[in-house]
């Protein structure tokens, strides 16, 4: 298929076409997530491009750097009945950001507004107050932007393989993929991570810049094909019975459910960090009575072997005084001079 066919397809697409009509449907809202600074405003700027085939205008706002800027949900109209939607990526899959992408990709949240990422209870409340600001006519297809330059560490695969189920199980569709940047990276290695993760549908490409908008058949076809692909499966559901308005409460009691658990599991866990704090301070307490038990015990052996020694030494020295006393007796004994034995003298003359 060339592109002229593909931009033909595309361009004629509507829900008035399909097997069972509209069913109340008036537009493919093509939700983009995924970690911040991973060209999701680049890729929406390259399928302007290729559909436009004009200048190459910045109309997401791209950032030069990856580092994430959008912070509101943004659409993008690309045809009649197909918008793109630059949603907020999120840094960290704690229960409170994956709360606000399933809020955002369940389109739950008006476009156009700033989104927080809402604590406690504060999301459902948000929710609640845009309900009259959300139309049902949009049929959510999600797609997770990744860039091949960012490498998925072995403790994200879990994960990201999470977001991308939950994200299914929200919107009634399994996630496309598109991977940017596929040259600056090992692009084999991360299209087997998403396959093994049960991605089926992968796309990867190059995003035109301000820097590099040189028009080629390969990147205008990619894209193209992916837009295709979003139309083939969005026609592909709406053969089956649907009901856009029955769908919205599902995604929105859906969003209510998993707030309600995250939270009591961020409860569970706080609990369990403070069961463990204060085991360990308990821990450090007894370690520090047992440290001071032994230090005292210790200075106690200390000043009795000082006083032993004491003992010893005066026993020693007052040995060595007698010693000294009985030696200087004997000597006394030993060079004083013996009295004449009288007896003796008497006998001797009587002798004689």
């Amino acid at each position: 298929m060339d592109i002229d066919e593909y931009k033909r397809i595309i361009s004629n697409f509507s829900f008035d076409k399909c097997k069972r009509g509209n069913q109340g449907f008036n537009r493919i809202l093509i939700q983009l997530f995924g970690l911040l600074g991973n060209g999701k405003s680049s890729f929406i700027n390259t399928c302007k491009y290729v559909w436009e085939d004009g200048e190459y205008k910045n109309w997401a706002n791209a950032a030069d750097v990856d580092e994430g800027h959008t912070t509101e949900r943004i659409p993008y109209k690309l045809t009649g009945n197909i918008t793109l939607v630059d949603n907020r990526g999120y840094k960290a899959l704690d229960s409170y950001e994956t709360g606000e992408i399933f809020a955002q990709l369940g389109n739950l949240l008006p476009l156009g507004k700033m989104v927080e990422w809402s604590k406690g209870f504060s999301l459902v409340d948000r929710i609640v107050k845009a309900e009259k600001e959300i139309k049902t006519s949009d049929f959510i297809v999600p797609v997770f932007v990744h860039s091949v330059k960012r490498s998925i560490a072995p403790q994200e695969i879990n994960d990201i393989k999470s977001v991308i189920t939950t994200a299914m199980k929200q919107t009634g569709v399994y996630p496309i993929v598109v991977l940017t940047c596929k040259t600056t990276g090992s692009l084999t290695d991360t299209e087997a991570t998403f396959r093994n993760m049960g991605v089926e549908r992968i796309f990867s490409l190059e995003n035109y810049t301000l820097q590099d908008n040189f028009k080629t058949r390969g990147r205008h076809e990619e894209v193209l094909k992916f837009l295709h692909e979003v139309i083939k499966d969005v026609q592909f559901r709406v053969d089956l019975p649907r009901d856009p308005v029955r769908e919205m409460k599902d995604r929105r009691q859906f969003i209510m459910n998993y707030v309600h658990e995250s939270e009591i599991a961020k409860q569970g866990e706080n609990l369990e960090r403070q069961k463990a704090m204060e085991k360990a301070l308990l821990e450090r307490k007894l370690q520090q009575a047992g440290q001071e038990s032994e230090v005292k015990a210790m200075k106690e052996k200390r000043l009795r072997d000082q006083e032993l020694e004491k003992q010893r030494e005066e026993f020693n020295r007052m040995k060595a005084a007698d010693q000294a006393r009985q030696q200087a007796e004997v000597h006394v004994h030993i060079s004083k001079p013996s009295k004449p034995n009288k007896t003796k003298k008497i006998w001797d003359i009587f002798k004689r």
